[in-house]
């Protein structure tokens, strides 16, 4: 079958590879109908993943059909599914007290070395350990394109609202526009006093601009000033840090107002990061990283997106078949394409 794979540093290959078959009886076999790309596909391409095998088939957020299950999958043949980005086994301690991001055995799919190792969804066929609990039935006349956001990048970006208890009443900003950061900006949209998205490119605002009237788009330069008029110079109740950049948590701690919160889901590997302890302390600043947890919170996003009209896909910028794989990671990794659905 036809899969992506890592090829070079910063390019991917479209190969053939061996099709999946049933390892454990708790596994399925899915066909897979679309499947995204997404930021964190950047990493193992870019050599940022230690132990990486080139081998491994990328992807971890995608949509399809069971196609085949093992002997104690409840899953039936036929069904219409979408995946987490993550697997998580129900039974260790994490598990047990709904931290499944944490999960003592969790794997990412599309990615080894960091985890074992889990063949991804860029690819005709895919197999889904723990079939029951990673995936998801969606209704039939729920799109392949808005399903596929369940997989992880809305549950993300809710993720850096709910996990940081966000209210009705709070002023947020989103730093960073990407993927992610759109989900965070279309979800406090819908309930926050004021949102400020930041980001550097235009088109990437203009997503943001188009979510509400609670929603002012600027640039970086522009943030500071748009927070002090948002909230008459007190800042921002909750900064949602989803660039992954060192410079934009700098910006975030002085957005954010004295016993406000800085949540991050931005990517972050830097082991010497100089916080700015005595703001902290000073502040009384709140910081906390998430990584989202599709698992324990696709359920409730599926109720907003079929009944409440939340319509996460309007952020896609490219439809492409797997057969374009190659060109559309050079379009999504120069941020041509804003996100991309490939079709197998």
């Amino acid at each position: 079958m036809r899969a992506v794979v890592v090829d070079r540093p910063n390019e991917a290959r479209l190969a053939d590879v061996d099709e999946p078959t049933i390892l454990d009886p708790r596994d399925a076999i899915v066909r897979v109908t679309a499947t995204a790309i997404c930021g964190a596909d950047l990493l193992p391409l870019g050599g940022y993943v230690p132990g990486f095998d080139p081998e491994t088939v990328l992807g971890h957020e995608f949509v399809g059909v069971v196609d085949t299950v093992g002997d104690d999958v409840a899953v039936p043949v036929g069904a219409r599914v979408v995946c987490s980005s993550t697997t998580s086994c129900g039974t260790c301690a994490h598990c047990r007290a709904r931290r499944t991001s944490q999960c003592a055995t969790r794997s990412l799919f599309g990615y080894s070395g960091v985890y074992p190792r889990l063949d991804g969804g860029q690819a005709e066929l895919v197999r889904v350990p723990n079939a029951d609990r990673c995936l998801l039935r969606i209704p039939e006349d729920l799109s392949d394109e808005r399903a596929v956001f369940l997989a992880d990048i809305l549950p993300t970006g809710f993720a850096a609202l709910e996990r940081v208890g966000a209210r009705q009443t709070d002023h947020v900003a989103v730093l960073g526009c990407g993927p992610v950061g759109l989900m965070a900006v279309m979800c406090a949209s819908r309930f926050a006093a004021s949102v400020v998205a930041v980001d550097a490119l235009e088109q990437r605002r203009s997503l943001a601009a188009g979510f509400g009237g609670v929603v002012r788009a600027v640039a970086p330069e522009e943030a500071a000033e748009a927070v002090a008029e948002a909230t008459h110079g007190v800042g921002a109740d909750v900064v949602v840090e989803a660039a992954g950049a060192a410079a934009a948590l700098d910006s975030a701690l002085t957005l954010v107002r004295g016993r406000g919160t800085v949540s991050v889901v931005g990517a972050h590997f830097e082991p010497d990061y100089p916080l700015d302890a005595g703001r902290m302390f000073e502040h009384e600043i709140s910081l906390r990283f998430h990584i989202g947890a599709p698992y324990e919170d696709r359920e409730r996003l599926l109720d907003l997106v079929v009944g409440s009209g939340l319509e996460p896909d309007s952020i896609v910028s490219h439809r492409m078949p797997l057969a374009d794989a190659v060109e559309a990671y050079r379009l999504f990794g120069s941020r041509v394409a804003t996100k991309v659905v490939l079709q197998p």
